[in-house]
């Protein structure tokens, strides 16, 4: 009948906005909240591989740039520490500021 799949249409522009965050053409919208769940985020990282540049672009927590995956899956206990977690690659590496910015919220080593 010509219907599409409503739920799989949605995730798919969902997976648009995503991808058009790493586009070179800028968008207004970049740099605010994405209308993604966390199932787009998993799909979108699994389907996709981050290579940085300068680090400028990719968001420490969230892009897939560690070995094809996203640091707040790898260590999900740290990203529930951290308070600024839209920063970037670069941002955090720069002088340590991710270890530094947690330094004063591990309280345990279960944490880690």
């Amino acid at each position: 009948m010509g219907v599409p799949n409503l739920d799989k249409f949605g995730r798919a522009l969902r997976l648009r906005w995503l991808w058009q965050e790493w586009g070179d053409d800028p968008k207004p919208w970049v740099g605010t909240d994405m209308p993604c769940n966390d199932m787009d985020c998993l799909l979108f990282n699994a389907s996709t591989r981050v290579t940085i540049g300068d680090g400028n672009k990719a968001r420490f927590w969230h892009h897939s740039w560690l070995e094809g995956e996203a640091t707040r899956y790898l260590a999900p206990n740290l990203f529930k520490l951290v308070r600024r977690k839209n920063m970037t690659v670069h941002q955090e590496l720069n002088n340590g500021n991710w270890i530094r910015s947690l330094h004063t919220h591990i309280t345990s080593t279960l944490q880690i």
